[in-house]
C-alpha cells in the first residue's frame, strides 16, 4: 500500500510542469531585455546631446565672429568709376581693426585719392559693426585704362572679436576681376535704373523743346 503512494507521488511529481522554473528564466529574460533598451538609448540620447552642444556651440560663435572684407565695386550709372569697399560681412562686432598696405597702387590720379590718406586707415576703425560699410572713391578707368588694370592692390586686415580672439587677413585686390561688371542695359532692368533712364528721357524731350 506504501510502495502505490509513492508510485502515486512519483508520477505526480513527473507530469507537474516546472511553472516556478519557467516565470523565472521569462522574467530574466526581459530583465535583460529592458536593461540592453535602456542601455542603447542612453548612447544615443548621449550622442544627440552631443551634436546639439556643438551645434549650439558653433551657433553662438557664428553670432559674435566679424568678417571684414575688402573688394572693388563699380558705380552702379558711372562704370568706369571703380570703389574702393570695407564691409563687415559677419554677426559679431570688429573691434580695433587696422589695415597695413604692402603693396599700393600706382596710378592714383591725385595724391588725395591714395588709400593712405583715407581716415580708416590712418586710424583704423575702433568699432566696426556688423554690415557697416566704408565707400571710398578708388579710380576712374577713363585714364590710363591699360595700366590700371594690370595695376593691384595688396593690404593685411588685422582685429579683434568681442572675447579679444584675434584674425589676420590679407588680401590681393585687381581691377581687372571686376571688368565686365556693372554694365547697364538700355533700358535698365532694375526699377530704379527704369525711373532714372526715364526721367533722363523726359529731361532730353524737355530740352528739344
Amino acid at each position: 500500500m506504501i510502495w502505490c503512494e509513492n508510485l502515486s507521488s512519483y508520477l505526480r511529481s513527473k507530469n507537474t510542469p516546472p511553472q516556478k522554473s519557467k516565470n523565472i528564466d521569462l522574467n530574466q529574460s526581459l530583465t535583460l531585455l529592458f536593461s540592453g533598451i535602456v542601455a542603447i538609448s542612453t548612447v544615443v540620447y548621449a550622442v544627440l546631446t552631443s551634436k546639439l552642444v556643438k551645434e549650439t556651440r558653433a551657433s553662438r560663435l557664428i553670432q559674435i565672429t566679424p568678417d571684414v572684407q575688402l573688394y572693388f565695386e563699380k558705380a552702379e550709372t558711372e562704370t568706369h568709376f571703380v570703389y574702393f569697399i570695407i564691409e563687415n560681412f559677419g554677426l559679431g562686432i570688429a573691434s580695433d581693426v587696422k589695415f597695413k598696405i604692402i603693396k599700393d597702387f600706382n596710378k592714383y590720379e591725385i595724391e588725395k585719392l591714395r588709400l593712405s590718406n583715407m581716415g580708416s586707415f590712418k586710424n583704423g576703425i575702433r568699432h566696426f559693426y556688423q554690415k557697416q560699410r566704408f565707400k571710398y572713391f578708388f579710380t576712374n578707368l577713363l585714364e590710363n585704362y591699360e595700366d590700371k588694370i594690370k595695376d593691384w592692390l595688396e593690404i593685411e586686415v588685422s582685429y579683434r572679436d568681442i572675447y579679444n580672439k584675434e584674425y589676420h587677413r590679407n588680401f590681393c585686390l585687381k581691377i581687372d576681376e571686376i571688368l565686365g561688371t556693372g554694365k547697364m542695359l538700355n533700358p535698365p532692368d532694375s526699377y530704379i535704373g527704369k525711373i532714372w533712364f526715364e526721367l533722363s528721357e523726359i529731361k532730353k524731350t524737355l530740352k528739344k523743346d
